[in-house]
Order: C-alpha cells, then structure tokens, then sequence
C-alpha cells in the first residue's frame, strides 16, 4: 500500500515538472523576421574572368537593408540586360517574376581581354537601373605573335614586334618571358640584331633588324623550355639607291659590228637595283678612244631587275674602255676593261653572174664580200683589200682585178669579158691570201630591164655626177645610226653623222593634214649606212622612215599629234627634238 502512494506521488512530481517546463518555454519562443519589400538590384560577379570562359553572373533583388527577396508577382515588370565590348549574355531580357531570393542567372562569356560595363534597364527606359564593370583577363599563353613590315631596304634599320598571345589573340604578359626569346632567320636573308628591348607598358619585345643583303626570310621565335612558338610573314629586303655599275664587255669586237655588253647597275652594298627601270634615269655610254660609238645614249627603262642587255658599235680600230654614267650625276659610273676593236676580215666571196655570156663581149658580174661573222662586209671599201678574179677555164678574164673602192655596203657591180666559148666558173680571191668563193648564176631573163627603168637609173647617174662635181668625195657623209630617247614631255630622234657640223646641212619641211602632223628632214650631202629598216616604239611619233636621193637621205616622221619640234646641230649628231606645246 505504501509503495503504491510512493509511486503515484513520483508521477504526479514528473507531470509537474513537464507542465512547468512548458510553460517556460512558451515563455521564450523564436520570432521569424521576413525581408522587407523590394528595394534595388546588385550584380554578384566572380572576382576575376578569363576570356574564352563562361561564367554565371547573378541579377539579385535587395531590400532596404541589403535583404535579398523575391519580385512581387502582383508587381509584373520587364527588364532588358547589355553588354559593351565583345562579350555576350543570356538572356538578355527577363521578367521581374523570374527574379527569386537567390537571384537570376545569367551566363555571360567573351574571348577578348577588355574592360566592359554590363547595364539593367526596365524595358522602354533609356536610362539604366544599375551598372557594373567587368575586367575580363587573357587565357594562358598559346603561341608568339612577330609583327614584321612587309619589305625594308638595304643598309637602313627595321623593326620587329614580339608578343605572347592567347589562343584568342589577346596579349598576355604572364609568362611571356624575354630573356627566354630564341630567333632564327629562315630565306634568302640572315639580319643583324643591333638591338632587344622589352616594353612592359604593352608585353611586347621590340627587336632592331640590319641587313645589306637583298632576299625575303622569315622570322620563327619560341621561349626556353615551353612548347610556345611563333612565325612571321614574309620581310622583303629592298636593294638600296644606284650607286654605280658593272660593265661587262667581250674582249674584242670588230670594227662597225654589233656587240653585246651587259650593263650591271648596283647599289653601295653590291645588291642589283632591281628598280632601276622605274626611276626614269638617262644614262650616257662613252668609249675612251678616238672614235665614236653608238648609241650614246640608254634609258633606265632597258634594265630588268637592274641589268641591261645592249649592242654597240665602235668605228676605229684600236682598244677601247666602256664607260657608263648617269646623265645627271656623274659620279654614279662604271667602266669596262679593254675591248680589242680589230679590222673586219673577209671569210668568203659570192659572185653573182649570167647563166650564159657571148665571148669577147663585157657583162656584168656581182662580187659581194662576207666577214667573218658570215655577215655582207659593208665597210670592205675601207678595211678590204684588191679583189683578184680567176676562171676555170683556159681563156683569159678581163679585167681580173677588182679594187676594193669599187665596193659600196659590200657590193661590188663590175663589167668582165671572156674570150673563150666554153662552160667555166668564176672565183674570188685575195692577194694576200686564198679566199674561199662561190659563184651563182641567174638566168639571162632576169637580167632583161625595162627601157624606161634604164632611162630613169641613167638620168639619176647623171644627177649624182653633177653633184659629185660639187661635193667632193671625201666630204660625202654617212649616216651611221639612229637612237631614238623619251621623256614624259619630250622625244629626241639623233642621228649620228661624223663631221655634219663641218660638212653637213638640212632642210626641213612640215606638212599637217587635220589632227597628222608629219615633218621630213633632207640632210646633205649624207649616205644611208644603216643595215637595218628603222623600227621604233614611241607614245609620240607613229612612224618613222628614211630615203636616199642624190647623196641626201630624207627622213620622215610622222607624230600621233601635233606638236612643237626644234632641229639641233652638234658635233658629229643631227637632234630633233619635239616637245609637247
């Protein structure tokens, strides 16, 4: 009985102590504070951003008191994001609903290193809620960038740009080490470095290029230990101004014969002047000796990558030195060695005769020399020697000696008899020595002249011996080339004729018929020695083309249109220059 009252006692204790225990605690109750309304935004951006990488950027809702909270939903707004530089967002509008108490995502990327400013706005608002600057940083270092100018010229310093660059072609200076910077030098070209610097404001190492010689090469760079490298475009080395020329010449050269020298025009590191054509230069060609030689005169339009190709002819025999310079300065010259000018020798005769002939009556033979170029021996008058004629067979040929003033551009025509009816060949010889000759012969028709033709060439004889009888022999000039020279405003025809400032004169004539104007010029008392017809290729003149009458040749020039002209005398050169009014 007693343990039963004990018992009920400690359960009445532990309903006590539960009911007081209860009453204390509604006594001390946690109080639940909400966030006020909704007050203004905040961007929460991570602290650094790499380009190339995309990030979460989130648009969070405050209170007052920098409580984030959710947008009222019966307050429905709409909002607009941009973003300056390169970068991109999404999405970039959104409605205030959307926006809860942790905030709307954004995701946000750009591959450029820049600072850009990301802007809030409430749709039709043009001015903004709320912005926040963004400093996006490179990727890790990709490869060497090496910014090079596409040509330099010889002699003269030239820059190059080295950076580190990310995959994105952003500059990064982390881990852009100079002093680890190789170079090499791939091509034509291997420069001197005269200088290294490295320029902290911009990452960038600055390099100073020397080079005298002319080529293209490539730059390739890469750091020490790290698989980073980098190629440039192509450089161009440039040769540098003319500074004198190279004038290569054969060793000997006959007299009034074509030959070829090279013209070699360089700059003061031996480059070729590769742009020697288009500096519209005059250059002069002179020959150390008493003679004269032809042209005299060449354009820098004949050079291609600096050299020239030409044909001279010299009119004495003896040793020579080619020199060549500039017209308008001088020192800027190149000289030859020695050019054996010797005698043109005779190789071989051809004689032309009549198929058939009466014996004892005269015909005509033609005797025409060949030099040792196999070329007709237009000057045999003066370098020749008599000309001796024999016969295969047993009568006689009258005359057989042939001097060598009968020849004239080679051709000598002369009256012969034979006194034997039988078949024979005819040969041509020398005194000195046995010369080799071959006869042709031409049907008797071909011989058979017009009476009116023969008329006409006797009173042109006659006209020639009375002007004989007037002008001496040795004072008949001869026109021995014809150089052609153009500016932009002017074009100079020179005719090279030795002592027509003693000797010679002229006489121009100009004839104009609508927009053609034409000029023919007589010179006197002056013989064609030219071999070839006059071929020109001019922005002035259309043609040009030359006559012989009576010991005077006449030259016509007919121009594209019209312009002013002046003639010049001078020693040993007629000039015609005409110009543009």
């Amino acid at each position: 009985m007693g343990n039963k009252i004990v018992r009920v006692s400690c359960w009445l204790n532990f309903i006590i102590f539960l009911l007081f225990f209860y009453c204390i605690s509604l006594t001390h109750a946690e109080i639940i504070a909400k966030p006020g309304t909704f007050d203004h935004f905040q961007f929460d951006v991570p602290d650094v951003l790499t380009a190339g990488n995309e990030y979460k950027i989130f648009i969070i809702a405050f209170d007052a008191f920098g409580n984030p909270v959710t947008m009222p939903a019966e307050s429905l707004k709409e909002y607009k994001l941009t973003v300056t530089g390169s970068a991109m967002i999404s999405p970039s509008q959104f409605k205030s609903s959307e926006i809860t108490q942790s905030g709307l995502a954004i995701r946000f990327k750009d591959e450029k290193a820049e600072e850009v400013v990301i802007s809030l706005y409430e749709i039709n608002s043009p001015f903004p809620i709320i912005e926040k600057k963004i400093k996006i940083l490179p990727a890790e270092i990709s490869n060497l960038n090496i910014k090079v100018p596409a040509s330099a010229k010889a002699g003269s310093d030239f820059e190059v740009w080295i950076s580190g660059k990310d995959r994105f072609g952003n500059v990064v200076c982390k881990d852009f080490e100079p002093k680890d910077l190789n170079l090499f030098f791939k091509g034509d070209v291997s420069p001197q470095i005269k200088e290294i610097q490295y320029i902290p404001e911009s990452c960038n190492v600055r390099v100073k290029l020397f080079s005298e010689k002319i080529g293209i090469f490539q730059i390739e760079a890469d750091l020490l230990n790290k698989k980073i490298t980098g190629k440039s475009e192509k450089i161009e080395i440039l040769n540098g101004p003319v500074n004198s020329f190279i004038v290569n010449a054969p060793e000997s050269a006959v007299v009034n014969e074509p030959f070829d020298i090279t013209i070699l025009a360089i700059d003061k590191f031996n480059n070729f002047v590769k742009d020697f054509a288009t500096q519209k230069e005059k250059i002069i060609i002179e020959a150390q000796g008493k003679g004269y030689i032809f042209p005299s005169e060449l354009s820098s339009y004949a050079f291609s990558d600096g050299k020239a190709k030409i044909s001279l002819r010299y009119d004495r025999a003896e040793d020579i030195k080619i020199v060549v310079k500039v017209a308008n300065d001088s020192s800027i010259r190149g000289e030859s060695g020695v050019v054996k000018i010797v005698p043109p020798k005779v190789k071989r005769f051809e004689i032309i005769s009549p198929e058939t002939i009466i014996a004892g009556q005269k015909f005509k033979i033609k005797i025409i020399a060949y030099n040792h170029l196999d070329k007709v021996m237009s000057n045999y008058n003066l370098y020749g020697s008599t000309v001796i004629l024999k016969s295969s067979g047993s009568g006689t040929l009258t005359p057989n000696k042939v001097p060598p003033s009968e020849f004239i551009n080679g051709v000598a025509t002369v009256e012969v008899m034979y006194d034997r009816a039988e078949k024979f060949n005819i040969f041509a010889t020398t005194e000195e020595k046995e010369i080799p000759s071959r006869e042709i012969k031409i049907a008797e028709e071909k011989k058979i002249e017009k009476p009116k033709k023969k008329i006409v060439e006797k009173r042109e004889v006659k006209k020639a011996k009375t002007k004989k009888r007037i002008v001496s022999k040795d004072q008949i000039l001869e026109l021995k080339n014809i150089s052609l020279v153009e500016t932009k405003n002017s074009s100079s025809i020179t005719l090279f004729i030795p002592n027509v400032d003693k000797y010679g004169g002229y006489y121009p004539k100009t004839k104009k018929e609508g927009k053609i104007m034409s000029v023919s010029l007589e010179v006197y008392p002056v013989k064609n020695k030219l071999e070839a017809p006059i071929k020109i290729e001019s922005d002035f003149i259309k043609e040009v083309s030359l006559s012989e009458k009576e010991n005077k040749i006449i030259l016509n020039i007919t121009l594209k249109k019209p312009l002013k002209y002046r003639i010049t005398k001078k020693k040993d050169e007629l000039l015609v220059e005409f110009r543009r009014p």
